[in-house]
């Protein structure tokens, strides 16, 4: 894996560019209306090679549910933010290209011993539009006037059931820029005090819902996991021999920055122990500005979530309150008829992968694996799960505990 080798700010605009070039391709069905804003995300992925760049997923979004409707059966997404949906596509995306390796077709993977290792010439890089919501997004006006002032041209306020990383309050000389998402109800609580002192910093924070408090994460949260971990999570981590990392961060022009906020959340918090990451990944900022980001003129946030994964058919799909929009209420009935990257149909998708290979079915299970149900099956991710207690221990010291509720299976 390697970074970007021409790290220019044109070489980098290039890249955005070709994100918003995506995105404004996709129907209207899920964007803002004129008075609307929303997050856009990409992963995008680099063949070092040739040169070339192609996003192979998309996300966009700023909403959450509260805990109260999280669901069993895994068909509702709780976290619609615009980094989650660009991630959870990209999932499906590399489990399409682990079918095509298996079928010698072509891929960004070989097969070795029924697992899967990720071609030398590929690597990935991840856009946002702005800054992720929780810890990367605290950090002082000061410094981001000093430093980027020259493409600070809009600002954003958040709104109470929204967490879109950076809310604006009134001038001080010693102000922050602050985020919506909360401190862990049993953790050290944010101050609130005027200036630099109304946050804590390195915090382990959940995303604001509408009603009930959420228990999803923070999306700097969730991309330090990423980094330290890996993008693939649990389920495919049995499938993959090495995890599979991000190479770069590119974020937005138009909005507040700092790349040493970020490396505090993402890379080692209030972390005094040695721990090792295995691939550290560099920041850029982008001075091309996502036309669809909050503003004076767009103050309310789009309802609507999308997710585009480059596919055989192009995947497109929209989501309203963590649902598929445009299903009949008798289809809604049918969990396949769920969000593609809902829990339910990703594990799915794993469940077929299984079914398809042979070898890895034989070394990890004794039984058949289409009895386990979700919980239990990502409990047997033991390498993972060995990374992710040590990480957790030694860089976010706490984290949000969920109800143990997804012990559902799926027919294949």
């Amino acid at each position: 894996m390697s970074n970007l080798q021409n790290t220019s700010k044109t070489f980098v605009d290039k890249i955005v560019q070709h994100c918003l070039n995506l995105y404004n391709k996709l129907p209207k069905t899920g964007k803002p209306t004129e008075d609307e804003w929303t997050v856009l995300s990409c992963v995008v992925q680099h063949d070092t090679e040739n040169d070339t760049f192609d996003v192979v997923s998309l996300g966009t979004g700023s909403k959450c549910i509260g805990s109260s409707k999280l669901s069993p059966s895994g068909d509702l997404l709780n976290d619609s933010h615009a980094e989650v949906f660009a991630r959870r596509g990209f999932l499906l995306y590399l489990y399409d290209n682990i079918d095509s390796a298996i079928e010698n077709k072509q891929s960004i993977f070989i097969q070795e011993n029924g697992r899967f290792r990720l071609k030398s010439n590929i690597s990935f890089i991840f856009y946002s539009s702005q800054l992720p919501c929780g810890d990367g997004s605290i950090f002082s006006k000061n410094a981001d006037e000093e430093c980027f002032g020259d493409i600070l041209s809009k600002k954003r306020e958040a709104q109470g059931n929204v967490c879109d990383g950076i809310i604006k309050k009134q001038k001080l000389e010693s102000d922050i820029y602050r985020t919506g998402a909360k401190c862990l109800p049993d953790s050290e609580q944010d101050p609130k005090e005027a200036g630099r002192n109304y946050h804590l910093v390195a915090q382990v924070r959940t995303k604001p819902g509408r009603g009930d408090r959420t228990l999803s994460v923070s999306c700097s949260d969730k991309i330090a996991k990423w980094i330290h971990l890996g993008i693939q999570g649990r389920l495919l981590d049995m499938c993959l021999i090495n995890p599979i990392y991000i190479s770069s961060f590119i974020f937005g022009g138009g909005v507040p920055y700092s790349e040493e906020s970020l490396k505090r959340a993402f890379l080692h918090r209030n972390s005094v122990s040695d721990l090792l990451i295995k691939y550290t990944p560099k920041f850029y900022q982008s001075s091309v500005i996502f036309h669809h980001i909050k503003t004076e003129h767009r103050l309310r946030p789009a309802s609507g979530s999308i997710v585009w994964i480059k596919s055989e058919n192009q995947t497109l799909e929209v989501a309203v309150q963590g649902k598929k929009l445009g299903v009949t209420k008798k289809a809604a009935k049918s969990l396949t008829k769920s969000l593609c990257i809902s829990k339910y149909n990703i594990y799915q998708r794993f469940q077929n992968h299984l079914h398809k290979n042979k070898m890895i079915k034989e070394n990890i299970f004794n039984n058949d694996p289409v009895d386990i149900p979700y919980n239990q099956m990502k409990a047997k991710a033991t390498r993972y799960e060995k990374s992710w207690l040590n990480v957790k221990q030694k860089l976010f010291k706490t984290w949000t505990v969920k109800p143990d509720i997804w012990n559902f299976c799926v027919s294949t």
